[in-house]
């Protein structure tokens, strides 16, 4: 059955788009829309190979810079004004959540009664709709990114997946916390042909997109880069409701513990936590559980985690309940949506009405005060959320490897 003939899902998408289509007009979050407009001008304006500068802040990976060359240019060839355009700069992750929608619908759940309970929970998913249609962020297209990835690699497409993995990483580095699951299915389908089919095609492909912007040293530009974006928040937790949220928000993770950095500290709990799920998981976890599994680890357990990082766990273990119909699972995901959400808000209050005093068009005195009095606390319960929910996946994972 087509698309156009699925009468749910055309409703579904058209409800989600439009209550994004209101929402756009909001402030978008001011570090990242004004990067965006900048960026975007400054790519159809230079070189490629210019854009990088060390007098002013382009620590960006490339991937999502081709997004913003192709707006700029659309910009200048369609005489869009500047309101407008900041406008426009929030469409390429909308447009990329109702694909996400449409595709797990269609490809991965194959229009099941949970495939329905899961195209709703994308559409109308209120930490979604915040992303993209309020903050402006690109959370969206990294995660369709990083979704393909883990779909072809659960095809044995190896080579289409790796490319999808370059790619993912291109538009944001976090893609390492894939790193895991991508490392267990090596280990359980171990060859050397698989191997190289599962590296190579994403290096090539880091490197061919890497080579505009960096033609002399496209390898080492892409590392210097990444160490750059790594070191420029070294703090415990930038506001996210994880581990180290219940320690403190924004402290320096060199500071120490038993005489150890809190950054080594998070290594440590992270290389714990996957021991734990190659001792436990002897029947071989599904694809999408290790995805969700890593995506949440590297969201709870390292330092330097931002708000946003969450958002391709949640659109995991979307996938995840709906492949293992597990009720308690749904409630826990629910919970762990609506504390990210109000993380999000949070974090979007504080920055832009507050730090930057724009008007306070979404402040709320009771709702942001509560936060910001209760972070840490709301940050063990959201941890503690990330246990319990580990523990049903592992659980569940006989029936996982049944759907």
């Amino acid at each position: 059955m087509g698309i156009l003939k699925d009468r749910f899902l055309i409703i579904t998408i058209l409800l989600g788009f439009l209550i994004r289509v209101i929402l756009i007009f909001l402030p978008g979050f001011k570090v990242d829309v004004d990067a965006w407009f900048a960026w975007s001008e400054r790519l159809t304006f230079l070189p490629l190979s210019q854009f990088y500068s060390d007098q002013i802040w382009t620590n960006y990976t490339p991937g999502y810079l081709y997004v913003l060359y192709f707006l700029g240019i659309l910009k200048d060839l369609l005489g869009i004004n500047s309101q407008l355009f900041y406008l426009v700069l929030k469409l390429p992750s909308i447009i990329a959540e109702i694909i996400l929608a449409i595709f797990i619908y269609k490809k991965i759940l194959r229009n099941t009664k949970w495939a329905k309970l899961a195209a709703l929970a994308i559409i109308l998913n209120p930490a979604f709709i915040f992303n993209s249609a309020v903050w402006g962020q690109i959370d969206g297209v990294l995660t369709l990114a990083v979704v393909l990835s883990v779909y072809f690699l659960d095809r044995k497409n190896l080579i289409l997946s790796s490319i999808m993995l370059g790619i993912s990483f291109l538009i944001k580095p976090q893609t390492i916390a894939l790193l895991p699951a991508f490392g267990l299915f090596i280990i359980y389908n171990f060859s050397t042909k698989n191997l190289s089919k599962l590296v190579l095609p994403a290096v090539v492909t880091v490197f061919i997109l890497s080579w505009p912007f960096s033609p002399s040293q496209p390898v080492i530009g892409i590392i210097n880069l990444f160490s750059k974006m790594v070191g420029d928040y070294s703090y415990t937790s930038a506001f996210a409701y994880n581990f180290w949220g219940g320690v403190g928000f924004w402290i320096p993770d060199n500071w120490l513990w038993l005489g150890i950095p809190y950054q080594l500290w998070g290594y440590f709990l992270l290389t714990a936590f996957w021991v734990l799920i190659f001792l436990t998981g002897r029947h071989k976890l599904s694809l999408y559980s290790l995805a969700a599994l890593a995506t949440l680890s590297f969201f709870f357990l390292p330092t330097r985690v931002h708000e946003r990082y969450l958002y391709p766990a949640i659109l995991f273990l979307i996938v995840v309940v709906s492949k293992i119909k597990s009720v308690k699972l749904l409630l826990m995901v629910v919970i762990l949506t609506f504390l990210h959400f109000l993380n999000l808000y949070y974090a979007y209050v504080y920055f832009n009405e507050f730090y930057y005093k724009m008007p306070k068009i979404l402040y709320n005195p009771t709702l942001y005060n509560f936060l910001d009095n209760y972070g840490g606390q709301i940050s063990v319960l959201s941890t503690l959320i990330f246990i319990l929910i580990s523990i049903m996946i592992v659980k569940y994972v006989k029936t996982d490897q049944q759907n």
